[in-house]
């Protein structure tokens, strides 16, 4: 602390003490009269104007009064000084004479360094004076208006200008990039939300003052200017700095990826929200190339491959050059995508213990007895999801007062048998490739691109690991075939043994959906056929020359609720002990409607739903035993006596014209493995005397099987799905769809005796993925394909590009991070969502139609001698001819597998369906036209 010395003489003034105040005009300037300015002057140091000021050393000593005034001071007063403050400060500047604000203007003044001791103080941050002063003075009109004036002045708005710039200065940094290729996947994904109220506030509260009024601020509670605040602010930054570009380029890629023009993304550029068109479709190919590091490094790994073709429509005005120049009104290529297997382990992941037990010369084959019939373990689990499924049936309809989720009893929910693990599947999407996987050739060649000329990989290395892959039928007997032809290659990559073949779940669903409708269909005029129930609902798209999938499988759900819903109501009327016999035998529609409610409303229990729904499965849905003898009704010799023994004739010429082996097996037995088990009724309920309720029946069952595909799909369970794998096979190929039966009873194989546990454990963890992340949003892996495609073809098409496939391979590359920027973009500004997939409907009136119609119709009941059953036409028992097929034709599987093992060529299957008529999605329009002969049900998926 700097000390002031004590003067030597009389009447000098201590250094820095205050200049004696100017005498007023008339007065009389006398020693006291000076002493008692200086004494007022600095009586700040005890609660006057310079109160609570420090020098940087401490309290700023000043010079006092004289030692006489002083001893003067130190005697004791009688009474305090008891003036207020404001009274201090009027009888000081009173005294002084000078101007409070000549005074604060002096000290605050940058060129006077004597009194630098105040300003730094009074400048210092824990220092609140100055900040009072101005909220005193703003709190006056007239000192407001005077502050507003300084602020508008070209000094005031350098002031805060420059305050601005510092902040934006400081925010800078966070939003600064090095160019368009720090734009990666990455990147993308973590980027986390804008939150410039806590980074840029002094900003961000001059843009919402000037994006709203007061009124609005303090009323408005939907309408916020929060949205164009932050746009406003992004745009600066991009404006300070063309490094800053985080936004405008993911906006670029928004507008270019949602359809925009060109002169739109300009016009966005020009506003400071996007980047040029030019950096857009830059950034896109420096984009697409970190996707495909991405997908080159996983699959160095432990990775599955799959793969399907891509077709896209160029124009209907084609110009005709000739044979070989005219351009085709389709151009198709080949889309891949690489999955990581992060649960795979270098021992699972071993291909030769898979060779070894392909090559097992001991290995006999699969057994229709231990392979294709269900254990007790598999029956019992198949009957309770069945179970389940009527039951959540029972509870979508009924009355509100009950409902299925204050229930937890696991009886009423699906058992799991193998759940894929949760959590989202990633997958890395490839460039798009001109090369077509339509034939064996074309997908040898594509395989060869892929991982050779595209990933770089070392086809030695491959040769070591598996690779699954999961395809639809057509291209897996594409990959059979190629690795017959390879079967002399050097090593097991160029064999493409690494390739371990699944079916996709999706196409079995699209398939069996295309069976049922074939088989099923019947006439129009005939009860509880599809062309009836057809007419029933008006599904008048059902009709066309190609249906889509989705809206076929809706309706035939439809069916099986409106059935599944009057068999409940009839359940509930018979099992209602209040009513009597008479009573239950002339009820009504609309009285066993109220005993369906009654139910419903008296909370019953869990174990008596599952009971009710036995019997609703055994009663209603379990198609009847079929007699194999004609002497059950000497009265229906004619037509039915035919109907009934065709299954048999058709079995015997099937037998004939499959292959030689059949005609010397034994004739096969009547198949014990009919799920769900028929109904202890005996032969009285003969379904020949009613084709109609049991064709009914066979409709309803085989809808519950499809049902359970799906549902067990979306609820990521693959035991569920394996446990049904023989029924299925043996529905298609009671269907005639031979491919599907035989692509079935491989993968029945490989699970059970090609692939070790563990490996088989991967393969079917990868069958169903899990792309959002969302319990109970999975999807067969082939119906990620397909999405994934249609996600690119829609892009295309929007910025025109069908015919050039220009940018389509980077399109294809990044498409995940396309569609990542389109919803981050879409949360930030909070854009309405744009859902491109089907919502749900309300369908509730259709379904009832559906059980009125049964109601009306009598279809639960079996009716001997029904009207018109003489003309009507029975539906075969998919699941009971399948069967007999299978175990006709198993030892003929078993010797082509054993070809195929050693290198000889299969001949291929013929299916008798006709070639698929379904369309995967409503749009699709563009597949190319099906000139193959050989082609199987994907024919026009292909």
């Amino acid at each position: 602390m700097v000390k002031n010395k004590k003067s030597k003489k009389k009447g000098n003034k201590a250094p820095g003490a205050a200049a004696p105040q100017a005498i007023p005009a008339g007065g009389r300037r006398t020693r006291n009269s000076v002493n008692a300015g200086v004494v007022e002057g600095q009586s700040g140091v005890a609660g006057g104007p310079m109160e609570g000021i420090e020098g940087e050393d401490g309290p700023e000593q000043v010079a006092g009064p004289s030692r006489a005034t002083q001893n003067a001071q130190a005697t004791p007063r009688t009474r305090g000084d008891k003036r207020s403050l404001p009274q201090k400060v009027s009888d000081l500047l009173r005294n002084c004479g000078i101007s409070p604000f000549d005074i604060l203007n002096t000290i605050v003044d940058e060129s006077l360094p004597q009194f630098e001791s105040y300003r730094r103080p009074f400048y210092s941050n824990d220092n609140d004076r100055l900040t009072t002063f101005l909220t005193t003075i703003s709190k006056s009109p007239r000192g407001k208006s005077k502050l507003e004036a300084w602020i508008t002045s070209s000094t005031g708005v350098k002031f805060v200008g420059d305050a601005i710039g510092r902040e934006m200065d400081e925010l800078q940094p966070a939003y600064t990039l090095k160019g368009l290729r720090d734009i990666t996947p990455e990147y993308i994904q973590d980027r986390e939300a804008d939150c410039f109220e806590q980074d840029a506030p002094f900003t961000m509260a001059l843009l919402r003052a000037a994006a709203e009024t007061k009124r609005q601020a303090a009323e408005n509670t939907k309408k916020t200017p929060d949205r164009v605040c932050n746009s406003i602010m992004r745009q600066l930054l991009y404006q300070r700095s063309n490094r800053c570009l985080g936004f405008p380029a993911e906006f670029g890629f928004f507008l270019w990826a949602t359809g925009s023009s060109r002169a739109a993304i300009e016009a966005a550029h020009t506003c400071g929200l996007s980047v040029r068109y030019q950096s857009v479709l830059n950034g896109l190919e420096m984009l697409s190339t970190h996707c495909m590091g991405l997908a080159t490094a996983t699959a160095s790994g432990f990775h599955a491959f799959c793969y399907d073709n891509i077709n896209l429509s160029t124009s209907i005005h084609v110009e005709q050059r000739g044979a070989t120049n005219t351009p085709g009104k389709v151009t198709s290529g080949t889309f891949g995508i690489v999955y990581p297997l992060p649960n795979a382990t270098p021992e699972a992941m071993l291909l030769q213990p898979i060779l070894d037990n392909m090559r097992n010369p001991n290995y006999p084959g699969l057994s229709f007895e231990k392979d294709l019939e269900p254990s007790p373990d598999q029956l019992a689990s198949i009957l309770h999801q069945f179970e389940v499924h009527l039951i959540k049936i029972f509870d979508k309809y009924s009355p509100d007062d009950f409902t299925l989720a204050d229930y937890d009893d696991p009886c009423l929910q699906h058992k799991p048998r193998h759940v894929i693990p949760s959590g989202r599947t990633p997958f890395h999407p490839i460039r798009v490739s001109t090369t077509e996987e339509a034939s064996i050739k074309g997908n040898l060649k594509y395989q060869q691109e892929v991982y050779v000329d595209l990933f770089g990989l070392d086809p030695e290395k491959l040769s070591k690991y598996a690779i699954p892959s999961i395809n639809d039928q057509l291209t897996n007997s594409r990959i059979r075939s190629g690795q017959i032809l390879r079967v002399d290659d050097i090593n097991d990559f160029h064999r493409r043994r690494i390739f371990q073949l699944a079916m996709g779940l999706f196409h079995a669903a699209l398939n069996l959906v295309w069976a049922m409708l074939h088989v099923h269909r019947g006439s129009s005029t005939q009860l509880a056929t599809i062309a009836f129930w057809i007419i029933v609902l008006e599904k008048v798209r059902l009709s066309g020359a190609k249906p889509d999938y989705h809206t076929a499988y809706a309706f035939l759900i439809q069916i099986l609720e409106g059935v599944v819903l009057s068999a409940w109501k009839e359940i509930c009327l018979l099992q209602d002990p209040t009513l009597t016999d008479d009573e239950k035998k002339n009820a009504t529609a609309t009285q066993k409607t109220k005993a369906f409610e009654k139910y419903a409303k008296s909370e019953p229990l869990a174990s008596d739903l599952v009971q009710k729904a036995e019997a609703l499965l055994s009663t209603y849905i379990t198609p009847l035993p079929q007699p194999y003898t004609s002497l059950a009704d000497d009265d229906e010799s004619g037509s039915d006596t035919d109907s009934s023994t065709l299954d048999l004739e058709s079995e015997e010429g099937y037998s004939g014209s499959e292959d030689d082996e059949a005609s010397h097996e034994p004739e096969p037995a009547p198949s014990k493995s009919t799920i769900p088990p028929p109904v202890a009724t005996g032969i009285e309920n003969n379904p020949t005397k009613d084709k109609v309720h049991q064709n009914l029946r066979l409709l309803i069952r085989d809808t519950l099987y499809l049902l359970e595909l799906v549902s067990a799909v979306k609820d990521g369970d693959i035991g569920r799905i394996e446990d049904i794998l023989p029924h299925l096979a043996m529905i298609f190929r009671g269907a005639g769809s031979n491919n599907y039966c035989t692509e079935i009873l491989h993968l029945v194989q490989c699970l059970k005796y090609m692939w070790p546990g563990s490996f088989a454990d991967v393969m079917r963890e990868i069958m169903i993925v899990n792309p959002s992340g969302i319990p109970g949003k999975n999807l067969a892996t082939d119906i990620n394909m397909e999405y994934t495609i249609r996600e690119i073809k829609t892009l295309i098409i929007e910025k025109g590009l069908e015919s050039t496939w220009d940018h389509v391979g980077d399109v294809s590359a990044a498409i995940e991070n396309l569609k990542e920027i389109k919803r981050k973009i879409a949360a930030v500004l909070k854009l309405p969502h744009q859902n491109k997939g089907h919502r749900d409907v309300d369908t509730r009136s259709l379904v009832l139609r559906v059980a009125e119609k049964v109601e009306q119709e009598g279809l639960l009941k079996c009716k001997r001698n029904r009207k018109g059953n003489a003309k009507a036409l029975s539906m075969p028992d998919l699941l009971e001819s399948g069967g007999k097929k299978i175990r006709a034709t198993i030892v003929t599987f078993n010797k082509k597998f054993k070809d195929f093992v050693a290198g000889q060529d299969m001949p291929g299957e013929e299916d008798e369906l006709p070639p698929l008529g379904l369309a995967v999605f409503a749009e699709d329009d563009d597949e190319p036209p099906n000139e193959d002969e050989d082609l199987d049900l994907d024919s026009d998926l292909e």
